[in-house]
C-alpha cells in the first residue's frame, strides 16, 4: 500500500514540478506551461481516497522551495474565527489570512520573506470598521492575528500600531460612532504612519477598487464600508481582497531578481474545496483570470464529487498520468484550459501477485496470516484512509508483541479483520475508540453517520424509510444527498453503496447495544416487510440470516431446487448468502466444512454457508473454503434442472475465493477502481 500511495504521490509531484517549474520531491522539470496563468487543477475523489495525504506531502515537499499555502476549507477554526466578530470577519477573510500567512512563511531561505502588504492593508480596513478608541486590547488582539501577513513584525510593531490608532480615534472630532466611521481614520493612519514608503506604493493598488477613481485611500475606505454593509457589497469586498493577495504574490516575482530568488511559481492547496468556501475561492480565481488578469499561482483544489457548479465546463482528464503527459508537451496542452478535473480514485485492486507486499513495512517478519493483506485491500476497497488506519493498528499490535526470541506467539499470528476492527489503542488517557469506531466517524461523521448506521441494512430508499426514526433530523432524501455530496457511489441493491462504509456502519449497528437490539429490530422489520410479498422473496430470508435464522432460507432453496432456471436459483442463493452477521462464525464454518450429507436439505444448507463465508468481506481467503465450495456445488448437480450451471460455478467460485473477488457482482463491486470497486 505504501508503494502504491508513493507512486500516486510521485505522479502528483511530477505534475506540480511541471506547473511550478521547481524541484518537487527530487523531481526537476522545466515549466513547459509557458502560458499564464496555469490552470486550476481540481482533484476529485470521495472520502478517504487520499487527497489530504497527497496535499500534506506536497505541502511538505514544496514549502522549502517555493511559496506554498495550504487551507482546509472545512476547518471549524475558520468558522469559529469568523463567528467571533461577524461584522468584521467572514470565512473568506479568515481563509485569505491563513493563505497569506502560509505564503509568507514558506519559500527558499535565500529569497527572504514574501510581503503581503496589500492583503494586510485590506484586512485592517475591514477590521477597523468596528473599532473604537477605548478598545486598545481588542485592536491589539486583531493586529497580533494579522501579524503573519503584516510587513512589520514583532511586539513593538503591534504596540506602536495600537497606540497610533487609538490616539487617532481619541483625537477625532465628536468621537463618531456611525457605521464605518473609523474606517477612514484607520486608513489614514495606515497610509501615513503604519506603512513604509514601499508599503504605501503597494497599497496604491487599491486605487483600482470600483468607485475609488485611482485613490488608494478611497479604495480602502470603500472596501471597509462595503464589507460592513454585508450582502452583495461584502461579496465584492471579499472578491477584491482575494485579488489583493494575488497582486502581492505577483509583486514578489515582478523583478528578474525576485523570480530568480524564488524560482518556482507559488502553490495554493485548497483541501475540502467541495465546501462552500472552497467553491467560492476557486470561483473567484477563475473569475479574475476570465477578465484578462494573469497570475502565476498554481491552484490545486480537492473535491469529493465531480458535479459542483464551479467545475462545470472544465476539461476532464482520465488520470494523473494523462495530466503529466499534457504538462510535458511544449504546446501548453494543459495550460490552455482554465480548469482541469483529475480523478483521484482509491488504490487499484491488489492481485495475488502484489498483495503479499502490501503490509511488508509493518510486518517485516511475515507473522501475519498470508491472506490478510489481500483481505484488507478487499475490505477497504483500496481507500487509503481505511488502509492507513488499519495498517497503523497492525503496527501498534506488533509493537506490543513479545520480545524477540520469546517463545510467546506474536499478536499478529492468527490476526483477523474482525479483531483488527475491534482493536482499541493503548495510549494513556481516556479509552481510545476502536479502529471501526474511528474509521466510521471519519467516513460518515456526525448526525448523518448515526442515522446511516440505522439505515445500513436497507437495500433502497423504501426500505430505508422503514428504518428511519420518526423524530430523525434528516429525511432519507437528505441522507441520500449527503452520501452523494461526500462522493459515495450508488447501487440498486444497497442504500449505502460502498461495501467498506456499509460494513463499518453495520458493525456499529451490531455493537450499538449489548443485546444487539437495534440490529435485531432493523432486520426483523425488513423481514416482515418482505414477507408480505407474494411470491416469497429472497430478501426476507436474507434478513432472517442476518439474525442467525437459516431454517426458512434452507427450506425455500430446497423447495425450489427443481426450478427450470438453475442459474436463477443459484443467484437467489447468492443474494440470500450476502447477509451480514458478526456472530456465530464457528457454527457457520462447521456447517460449511462438513460434507458427505445424504439429506438434501443438509446439502443445500452446506452450500448456503459456504457462499455465506465466501461473501463475508471480513473473512480471509483460504484454500479450505475453495475445496468446500467445489464439493458443495458438485453434491447438488444431480438435484437441479441443469447440473452444468453448478459445474461451471465450481471453477468460478474457487477462483473468486482465491483472488478475493465476490462470488456475485452488484453495483458496489462492479464499479471500476475510479469509484472504489474491483474491476468486473
Amino acid at each position: 500500500m505504501r508503494d502504491q500511495l508513493a507512486a500516486r504521490s510521485d505522479l502528483l509531484a511530477q505534475l506540480t514540478s511541471h506547473l511550478t517549474g521547481t524541484e518537487v520531491a527530487g523531481l526537476r522539470r522545466r515549466p513547459y506551461c509557458r502560458a499564464l496563468p496555469p490552470p486550476v487543477v481540481a482533484v476529485v475523489g470521495g472520502r478517504g481516497t487520499g487527497k489530504t495525504h497527497a496535499f500534506a506531502r506536497l505541502r511538505q515537499d514544496c514549502a522549502p522551495v517555493t511559496p506554498t499555502a495550504y487551507l482546509d476549507c472545512a476547518d471549524e477554526a475558520l468558522r469559529t474565527g469568523a463567528a467571533e466578530s461577524p461584522r468584521s470577519r467572514s470565512l473568506v477573510t479568515e481563509a485569505l489570512r491563513i493563505l497569506g500567512a502560509g505564503f509568507t512563511a514558506s519559500g527558499p531561505a535565500r529569497s527572504g520573506t514574501l510581503h503581503t502588504t496589500r492583503l494586510f492593508a485590506g484586512l485592517v480596513a475591514i477590521a477597523s470598521g468596528t473599532w473604537n478608541a477605548d478598545e486598545d486590547e481588542r485592536i491589539a488582539a486583531e493586529l497580533r492575528r494579522l501579524e503573519p501577513v503584516s510587513p512589520a513584525r514583532g511586539d513593538g510593531a503591534v504596540r506602536d500600531g495600537v497606540a497610533t490608532l487609538t490616539a487617532a480615534y481619541a483625537e477625532a472630532p465628536g468621537r463618531p460612532r456611525a457605521t464605518g466611521s473609523h474606517v477612514e481614520l484607520s486608513v489614514e493612519v495606515l497610509l501615513r504612519r503604519l506603512l513604509t514608503r514601499a508599503g504605501r506604493r503597494a497599497a496604491d493598488w487599491y486605487g483600482a477598487y470600483p468607485g475609488a477613481q485611482g485613490s488608494a485611500r478611497s479604495g480602502l475606505v470603500l472596501l471597509g464600508r462595503h464589507f460592513l454593509l454585508g450582502g452583495d457589497q461584502r461579496r465584492r469586498a471579499e472578491y477584491f481582497l482575494g485579488q489583493a493577495l494575488r497582486a502581492d504574490l505577483e509583486e514578489a516575482y515582478r523583478t528578474t531578481g525576485g523570480w530568480l530568488l524564488r524560482t518556482g511559481r507559488p502553490l495554493m492547496l485548497l483541501d475540502n474545496a467541495h465546501d462552500e468556501l472552497g467553491e467560492q475561492l476557486v470561483r473567484d480565481c477563475l473569475t479574475h483570470r476570465g477578465t484578462g488578469h494573469q497570475d502565476r499561482v498554481v491552484v490545486y483544489a480537492a473535491f469529493r464529487h465531480e458535479d459542483p457548479q464551479v467545475l462545470r465546463g472544465a476539461r476532464r482528464l482520465p488520470s494523473l498520468t494523462s495530466a503529466v503527459g499534457l504538462a510535458r508537451e511544449r504546446s501548453d496542452g494543459l495550460c490552455r484550459n482554465p480548469l482541469v478535473v483529475i480523478p483521484y480514485p482509491p488504490l487499484p485492486p491488489a492481485g495475488p501477485e502484489t498483495s503479499d507486499g502490501l503490509l511488508s513495512h509493518v510486518d517485516p517478519d511475515a507473522m501475519l496470516p498470508p491472506g490478510l493483506p489481500r483481505a484488507l485491500h478487499r475490505f477497504t476497497g483500496g481507500r487509503p484512509l481505511a488502509m492507513t488506519r488499519m495498517t497503523a493498528a497492525i503496527e501498534e499490535l506488533r509493537s506490543q508483541g513479545p520480545p524477540l526470541g520469546s517463545p510467546a506467539p506474536s499478536p499478529l499470528a492468527g490476526l483477523t479483520l474482525r479483531a483488527l476492527l475491534d482493536h482499541r489503542g493503548t495510549a494513556p488517557g481516556p479509552p481510545a475508540p476502536t479502529v471501526a469506531e474511528s474509521l466510521r466517524e471519519e467516513l460518515a461523521p456526525g448526525e448523518a453517520g448515526e442515522l446511516l448506521t440505522l439505515l445500513s441494512p436497507a437495500a433502497d430508499v423504501r426500505a430505508a424509510a422503514l428504518l428511519l426514526p420518526a423524530a430523525a433530523a434528516m429525511t432519507t432524501t437528505e441522507l441520500r444527498a449527503a452520501l452523494d455530496a461526500d462522493g459515495w457511489p450508488r447501487c440498486e441493491e444497497h442504500f449505502v453503496a460502498d461495501h467498506c462504509l456499509r460494513t463499518l456502519l453495520l458493525h456499529r449497528l451490531w455493537h450499538r447495544e449489548p443485546d444487539h437490539a437495534s440490529w435485531i429490530g432493523a432486520h426483523e422489520s425488513l423481514t416482515t416487510h418482505y414477507a408480505s410479498n407474494h411470491p416469497a422473496s429472497w430478501q426476507q430470508y436474507q434478513h432472517e440470516l442476518a439474525n442467525g435464522r437459516t431454517r426458512n432460507a434452507v427450506a425455500y432453496l430446497t423447495g425450489s431446487l427443481d426450478r427450470a432456471d438453475t442459474a436463477a436459483w443459484l443467484e437467489d442463493l447468492l443474494r440470500i448468502a450476502s447477509a451480514p452477521l458478526f456472530t456465530g462464525l464457528p457454527e457457520r464454518r462447521g456447517t460449511a466444512f462438513i460434507g458427505g450429507h445424504r439429506d438434501l436439505g443438509r446439502r443445500v444448507e452446506r452450500l448456503l454457508h459456504v457462499a455465506w463465508l465466501a461473501q463475508d468481506r471480513l473473512e480471509l481467503p483460504e484454500s479450505r473454503l475453495e475445496t468446500a465450495s467445489h464439493g458443495a456445488l458438485h453434491a447438488l448437480r444431480d438435484d437441479v434442472a441443469d447440473g452444468s450451471v453448478l459445474t461451471d460455478a465450481a471453477g468460478l467460485w474457487a477462483e473468486s475465493i482465491r483472488s478475493g473477488r465476490p462470488l456475485r457482482e452488484c453495483g458496489c463491486t462492479r464499479r471500476g477502481p475510479a469509484n472504489g470497486g474491483s474491476p468486473a
